[in-house]
């Protein structure tokens, strides 16, 4: 296996209108460029990506870059995959409207996921309007999905989730299972769990060595995307370790969809990742004298400790 993008990614601006505890995003009003964006949107599409997303910070403060983006991604056929946002940057009940009727408007039919748990603090009466009026606009019951960070505030998340399920006239079914869901005559919601990675702020919350090493999939999870940055930047995943200079495989602003490629195979941790795996840089820093606090069943994790903890000297004599 080798670094191959199946999905473009955009993430436009780090700027939210929540202050979360877990988030990893450092705050900025940079927007990515849209005529930059659109440019690197077609030759993604004509190098076989069809695939595309939305994640941030928060996607809907920066609503014109999304429909410039959605109505090329139209005419260049490719597939939507899904819009990450809190459901609560709106300010009144028409802005919403208006913003999602923009949205269908421009040919998007995907998923618009929200972000619900223990450390989003928003407004859960107005992520519930949210919902209904994406429902009423798109015409379909199962356009809003939800993720909920795992592994810490668990039980807060699953009142949480009650509370959505109520204000909604439905129920929470699964919850702790393989597929969870929002169920009602009018929604049929999807429920996605991502764990907790505590980096940063979210160090606090959650001991990140927990005693099993993880499932190598040689990043096959949050991996084998272009995750464009605000100033352009790409990373070859969407892990937690993404916005360190090391994952940078190149700008959109100068390299194009062949040059990226070119770029992260010749990135010898990058393409160490994709082709031998975490595990493999694991083992052979153990082999050379390195010790680990802990096992950690989180790669993300460990990419992310790789990067800030295990002194350069030490990481180059592996990659």
């Amino acid at each position: 296996m080798a670094f191959r993008p199946e999905e473009l990614l955009f993430l436009p601006t780090t700027d939210c209108n929540l202050n979360c505890p877990h988030c990893t995003q450092k705050r900025s009003k940079q927007v990515l460029s849209k005529s930059l964006a659109v440019k690197f949107l077609r030759d993604c599409a004509k190098n076989n990506i069809k695939k595309i997303g939305f994640t941030g910070g928060e996607p809907f403060l920066v609503q014109d870059f999304m429909l410039a983006v959605v109505r090329e991604a139209v005419r260049n056929n490719l597939f939507f995959d899904r819009i990450m946002t809190n459901g609560s940057w709106f300010r009144t009940d028409r802005e919403l409207k208006v913003a999602l009727s923009r949205l269908r408007e421009a040919g998007y039919d995907g998923s618009i996921c929200v972000s619900i748990d223990a450390f989003h603090a928003q407004n859960i009466e107005k992520v519930a309007n949210f919902i209904k009026e994406a429902v009423a606009i798109f015409g379909r019951k199962d356009i809003v999905s939800i993720a909920y960070t795992g592994g810490a505030g668990e039980s807060a998340t699953k009142t949480k989730l009650n509370s959505i399920a109520g204000l909604l006239n439905g129920r929470l079914i699964g919850f702790g299972s393989a597929h969870p869901r929002i169920t009602s005559k009018d929604v049929f919601i999807k429920i996605s769990r991502i764990e907790l990675s505590p980096v940063g702020r979210a160090a606090r919350l959650k001991d990140p060595w927990d005693g099993k090493w993880f499932k190598e999939d040689r990043c096959k999870g949050p991996g084998n995307v272009f995750l464009v940055m605000p100033n352009g930047d790409v990373k070859p995943c969407c892990g937690y370790a993404s916005d360190l200079k090391e994952l940078t495989i190149g700008n959109i602003g100068r390299d194009n969809v062949k040059k990226l490629i070119a770029n992260a195979k010749n990135n010898k941790l990058v393409n160490t990742i994709f082709t031998s795996g975490l595990s493999s840089i694991r083992k052979c820093l153990e082999s050379s004298g390195a010790a680990f606090p802990g096992k950690t069943s989180n790669h993300c994790y460990f990419c992310y400790h790789l990067l800030t903890q295990v002194p350069g000297r030490l990481l180059k004599k592996v990659i």
